[in-house]
């Protein structure tokens, strides 16, 4: 998996807001067209007439859109898990640190430029060696 991208933190992170957002725009929408149904009795103008129909117009592209999704939640902890393995394994070290001397957890010396966080958690700047 020659240049793997390795912060799974930022896969993790965006999974969990794509998950919250699926949520919340589900419950949502479950609850305007809740409302709107029963404000029948009380709205009785054109103009409630015209947002039901606005919202019957959506409702099959939110339904596909969320179930298209679901299956990127999905892709999204696969990827996840593989590469959480893929680095567990040692193969997340970079050929650099395979050098006599170089040791992955070895003490002093600066991180390897390899992209990934150094100890303190920055990530090194280009053109750093």
């Amino acid at each position: 998996m020659a240049g793997v991208i390795n912060d799974i933190e930022a896969l993790e992170d965006f999974r969990a807001h794509l998950i919250q957002f699926n949520t919340e725009l589900a419950e949502s929408f479950a609850a305007i067209r809740g409302h709107w149904r029963e404000l029948g009795d009380v709205w009785r103008d054109d103009m409630y007439q015209l947002f039901g129909e606005a919202l019957e117009e959506v409702t099959p592209g939110i339904e596909l859109y969320l179930s298209a999704t679901e299956g990127h939640e999905a892709h999204l902890a696969a990827l996840i898990e593989q590469l959480r393995g893929y680095l567990e394994t040692g193969y997340g070290i970079s050929r650099r640190d395979q050098r006599p001397g170089r040791a992955a957890g070895r003490r002093g010396g600066a991180p390897p430029n390899d992209g990934s966080p150094g100890r303190d958690g920055a990530r090194p700047r280009s053109g750093a060696t």
